[in-house]
């Protein structure tokens, strides 16, 4: 074990010093304090607990690392640990990292530093086995790992074995005359869901039946993720019989179930991997549970670091998988049903029962969080739910046109708020006063902020179905590593942080950009959304507001030249030498991958996408998303509409989705679809809070935002904001070629948007 001696060697400081740095006893300065840190991370030292209260030997305790205790199974891991551990005098301490690798190893390093007699692990980075050889087997700590295990190391391990219980409960589906079989599993990188899904496709293949990729759902194995990955993958064409590995995978798979009117067991066989018990109000009801004992295996577990602890050294090192009780299956209270089918839905059949909604083909999460969940809205009103997509030129275009058309083509339509102005003006949309200001109670349900943008000239045109604003998304993981902050700290002469200002912000992604830092982690610094001219103005809008500058001046009038808007186009220019590639050349789902590869060290995109890029995130490579307020604090205000049609006759249904749409409990289920909810329970749900940390940052974030406001109005037509929007982002292009024509080029653009009005 590294001692202080050789830290103190590593960094040419004296023994004292070094003991002040890990102690906190007294101040040094910041260079010494840098080099003691430099030689601590490479020397991978832990400081001691229990050397630092004069014990020379272990202390008789047991540490457990957990990523959570969420639910009844790893309850009654812990019990057996407790049991078996205290009757040999050992005391035990549970820790949580919430599947967060970088809490793991802190915990790991602290248990370490007290000199536990042993560890007991279920990590949550198992492909991480180098950090587990360094500071766990080459201390020589007694260790078990269950039901994940390091790659590639020699250490004892525990687990079910999740291969047999899959392919016995797929074959006796089968033989029961079951069809589609889904299974609903953990994360497909970690070995559990590996076997678990090995076993399922084999027990397919050994009767001739092909594996169907859309079964198989994958999640974090929280309530939360389960829920979400069926609904967006099981509901639309629901299987026969689903299999659960536990307790917390089978809540939001039930969730999502209930939610559509698909009754267990009449519609859907659901078996899941539980927990043996005598308490039969344990389990969920008509789902059948196999008996797997969560208690033997830690009681197991537990003996197993006890003969290891005797000779650490010397132990031959076991693994072990159980087997599930699955003969408990051939019990008549278990038994597996014949085939089900699911029940025809309930759907209405008169035309005058359905609303149609004409939307964006964009990718909202919070338009496609509607589409899924419509199915509830029709299970509880009977009026069904047409959707049609267009893309968000055609979308404008429809809306517009349809004052023109003899007939109606929908009775909702989605919209951008910073087409409010041109839509209201051009009389498209129906006056929706009467109806908010008669029920204060649904107008209460809003983001004041995301409602304001349903109102042009005192009337109200809709009510708002996304709300949001920009965020800055960081890699936390990167931040906080020393070695990279002390890098920048010398080299900048300031802490690496979230950046508070555009030009902190382009100094940060000039370090993380290979091009001009060799030792950059990433390959570039940021990226910048261009693929869709809305999301390249936006970015430019940002800028030129940050710096004081805009389209209009305080008088309202169109002013591109000047000194504010210069340095705004500057600032983004800059910031476009710190990418992988083109802006314009950059769609938002490519930013996401980037990020989530690793690519880049930063991003600025919406609040509504905040859930879309931690789940296009590689945890084996990103150990840490960090949120943060974006950089000039003078973020865009975002969101979508529902609007109605003037000529429509189906206002009650309407009043009946609006109530449907901001009902608590739906806002709820938007917002753990990924989607930004323009209402404000999920914003006072501590719950969600903790889940989705986005969700505070985003209600500051809109506080402060600004509105996108267009001259819309020319002597004989009316401007469509994309027009102006076009402008700008050819602006953008040509000062790529010629950043030193910058005025000049303001200049030009300035006269091209005049002469829409002409």
């Amino acid at each position: 074990m590294i001692t202080l001696k050789e830290v103190a060697t590593r960094a040419g400081v004296s023994i004292a010093t070094v003991s002040y740095c890990v102690n906190g006893t007294k101040s040094v300065s910041a260079a010494t304090r840098s080099k003691v840190m430099k030689a601590i991370e490479e020397l991978n030292y832990v400081p001691n607990a229990a050397a630092r209260s004069l014990k020379s030997e272990s202390i008789m305790e047991i540490g457990v690392v957990f990523p959570d205790i969420d639910d009844y199974y790893r309850s009654e891991i812990l019990k057996g640990i407790v049991d078996q551990s205290e009757g040999k005098n050992y005391s035990v301490t549970v820790a949580f990292s919430y599947n967060s690798p970088k809490m793991e190893r802190k915990i790991i390093n602290d248990f370490v530093g007290k000199n536990v007699r042993g560890l007991i692990i279920d990590t949550c980075q198992p492909e991480n086995a180098d950090y587990f050889r360094k500071n766990v087997l080459e201390r020589n700590i007694s260790n078990v790992f269950i039901e994940h295990c390091p790659e590639g190391l020699n250490v004892n391990f525990l687990a079910f074995d999740n291969y047999k219980s899959y392919y016995y409960l797929t074959q006796k589906l089968l033989e029961k005359g079951y069809e589609r079989i889904a299974v609903v599993t953990g994360p497909w990188r970690l070995p559990p869901a590996y076997s678990a899904i090995k076993g399922y496709e084999d027990a397919l293949k050994s009767k001739g039946k092909e594996v169907d990729e859309a079964l198989v759902v994958h999640t974090d194995s929280s309530k939360e993720s389960s829920f979400r990955e069926t609904m967006q993958q099981l509901i639309k064409n629901p299987p026969q019989a689903v299999i659960t590995p536990s307790e917390s995978i089978l809540k939001g798979a039930l969730e999502a179930f209930r939610v559509c009117g698909l009754r267990v067991p009449e519609d859907i066989c659901v078996l899941t991997l539980g927990e043996e018990t005598w308490n039969r109000s344990n389990s969920y009801p008509g789902v059948l549970h196999t008996s797997r004992s969560a208690y033997a295996m830690g009681e197991q577990c537990t003996r197993l670091l006890l003969k290891d602890m005797e000779a650490p050294a010397l132990f031959q090192k076991e693994f072990h998988l159980l087997d599930d009780n699955l003969e408990d299956l051939e019990e008549s209270r278990l038994e597996i049903p014949e085939a089900v089918r699911p029940a025809p839905r309930n759907r209405p059949e008169k035309k005058n029962d359905v609303l149609r909604i004409l939307a964006t083909s964009l990718t909202l999460n919070s338009i496609q969080a509607i589409q899924l969940l419509a199915e509830n809205f029709t299970l509880q009103t009977q009026i069904d739910v047409e959707f049609e997509t267009c893309d968000l030129q055609e979308l404008f275009d429809r809306i517009v046109q349809e004052a023109d058309q003899p007939e109606s083509s929908y009775d909702i339509c989605v919209y951008d708020v910073s087409w409010l102005r041109y839509l209201a003006n051009a009389g498209v949309l129906k006056n929706m006063t009467n109806l908010l200001e008669d029920r204060p109670e649904l107008k209460a349900r809003f983001m004041k902020k995301n409602l304001s943008n349903c109102y042009y000239h005192d009337v109200c045109y809709g009510v708002p179905i996304i709300g949001g604003t920009h965020l800055l998304f960081y890699r936390r993981d990167l931040f906080e590593t020393p070695s990279i902050q002390r890098t920048f700290q010398q080299q900048h002469h300031l802490p690496l942080r979230p950046p508070a200002t555009w030009t902190e912000f382009n100094g940060i992604a000039k370090f993380f950009t290979r091009k001009y830092n060799p030792d950059s982690p990433t390959l570039a610094g940021t990226a910048i959304e261009g693929g869709l001219t809305e999301d390249l103005t936006l970015e430019i809008l940002v800028r030129l507001w940050s710096f004081g500058g805009g389209l209009l001046d305080e008088n309202g009038k169109l002013t591109l030249n000047t000194p504010q808007n210069i340095r705004g186009f500057q600032s983004i220019l800059e910031t476009a030498s710190y990418t992988c590639q083109n802006a314009t050349e950059t769609s938002r789902d490519k930013v996401f991958q980037d990020f989530g590869n690793g690519k880049i060290a930063m991003m600025i995109s919406f609040s509504e996408y905040a859930s879309k890029i931690r789940d296009e995130t590689h945890s084996d490579i990103i150990t840490k998303i960090g949120y943060s307020q974006m950089p000039g604090r003078m973020p865009a205000n975002v969101g979508w509409n529902l609007g109605v049609n003037p000529r429509t006759e189906k206002m009650e249904a309407i009043e009946k989705f609006f109530d449907w749409c901001s009902g608590r409990q739906n806002s709820y289920y938007m917002t753990i679809l990924s989607g930004q909810s323009a209402v404000v329970y999920p914003h006072k749900n501590h719950e969600l809070i903790k889940l989705y940390p986005w969700l505070t940052l985003s209600e500051s974030g809109q506080k402060s935002s600004r509105s996108r406001i267009y001259p819309y109005r020319g002597k004989q037509k009316l401007v469509k904001p994309r027009e102006i929007e076009l402008i700008i982002k050819d602006l953008f292009l040509e000062m790529q070629e010629k950043p030193d024509k910058i005025s000049e080029l303001l200049v030009s653009g300035q006269k091209r948007i005049e002469k829409l009005f002409s």
